[in-house]
């Protein structure tokens, strides 16, 4: 057995207790009552059962932060501490964890509690920072509770709790995470079925954010390091999707730049007139199309003529306006129809500018490679 299926198998056993608790007790942050007046259930926010002691939950809090150390020292040996091992002055806390804290911004990274066997209404308890302030000498609320049952478990029973159990659970299953180091490849369009649990029937992470793929689909080149916020992992493309969707966004821009450079419409008037007293606030493709179906349907002509060359054009039975604005025929009126010529011919615009884009939209998403992978502040997209 290697070193990350020992310590991710004793996190399994400790974590299999811990649920086997919701058997016996309803781990929960609310009581329930029927309301004698009107004969409905009424919720009491509470954190009575966190609060639940006994020797046996004070005796899991002990093995499993005895576990926070063991593991938090390898992390600290494979991340380039100084200390000698076996010194008896490394401390877990504020030696281990004050330098994976440094270097993977430990204080942030969400742990969800996902079991349908814990059952909590407050963020505060479904939504953990279970390695918040671990860098300081009993800086968390399960370290405090960890050394007064070590050093005095008769006086301080008490703190031997369910919610303190549950949040050093919650920082062994995150450090785990970094342990075991896992890094999954997935299709774009498979993005919604990422499990981010791995493997734990308790806990799971926050999903990544997806902004170094849309930025990337939008065109952007992304030099600097990549960082994830309460996610401990970067959701991004691989380096061969990226260069592949950089170069179709050249060539989208490219072919677009073409296309407008010979369109007789920008060098009239009226067009340049539209540009000035829009300030640029829509892309020129919205406009071109607005400003033709302008043309082809003025405004001198009767409603009654107006109305029939809308009915009658390509913009009336564009896809992306019967999507957006399917109107019928009888809905147009005399005080409606020019509002509705714009809109049309912005659709319009919208769906000539989309013939050029699809080339980078087919790369990004239909064809997108991912990769799940942990922030340790060196991930980057390389050309």
């Amino acid at each position: 057995m290697d070193r990350e299926d020992m310590f991710w198998q004793v996190y399994l056993n400790l974590e299999d207790e811990v649920i086997n608790l919701s058997k016996y007790i309803s781990i929960t942050d609310n009581i329930t009552k029927i309301n004698s007046k009107t004969n409905q259930i009424q919720v009491i926010e509470k954190n009575n059962q966190l609060e639940v002691y006994s020797p046996h939950i004070a005796d899991l809090l002990v093995r499993c932060c005895v576990e926070i150390e063991a593991i938090s020292k390898e992390l600290y040996f494979d991340n380039g501490g100084q200390k000698i091992r076996g010194s008896n002055d490394i401390y877990f806390d504020t030696d281990c964890i004050a330098l994976l804290n440094q270097k993977w911004n430990l204080n942030d990274k969400q742990v969800l509690v996902s079991s349908i066997n814990f059952n909590f209404i407050n963020d505060n308890n479904k939504i953990l920072t279970p390695l918040k302030k671990a860098d300081k000498r009993s800086g968390t609320y399960w370290a405090k509770c960890y050394q007064a049952v070590k050093h005095d478990r008769y006086n301080c029973l008490y703190m031997g709790n369910i919610k303190a159990l549950l949040n050093a659970l919650a920082a062994l299953y995150l450090l785990n995470i970094y342990n075991k180091n896992v890094k999954l490849t997935i299709k774009y369009t498979e993005i919604h079925n990422l499990n981010m649990s791995f493997g734990s029937k308790l806990f799971s992470l926050t999903k990544p954010d997806q902004k170094y793929l849309i930025d990337v689909i939008n065109g952007k080149e992304i030099s600097e390091i990549l960082h994830s916020t309460s996610c401990p992992y970067i959701l991004k493309y691989t380096n061969q999707s990226y260069k592949q969707i950089i170069k179709a966004c050249h060539e989208s821009s490219e072919n677009m730049q073409k296309y407008l450079s010979i369109q007789p419409e920008l060098k009239e008037s009226g067009f340049i007139n539209l540009l000035r007293t829009t300030h640029n606030k829509e892309p020129i493709f919205w406009l071109l199309g607005k400003y033709r179906l302008n043309k082809k349907i003025p405004s001198t002509l009767s409603y009654e003529d107006r109305k029939r060359l809308f009915i009658n054009s390509y913009e009336w039975k564009g896809r992306i306006r019967q999507l957006n604005n399917p109107k019928t025929e009888n809905e147009i009126t005399e005080e409606n129809i020019q509002a509705e010529i714009d809109h049309a011919g912005i659709q319009a615009g919208i769906e000539l500018q989309q013939c050029f884009e699809n080339i980078r939209i087919i790369k990004g998403i239909n064809e997108g490679v991912c990769e799940l992978i942990l922030d340790k502040n060196d991930t980057k997209y390389s050309l």
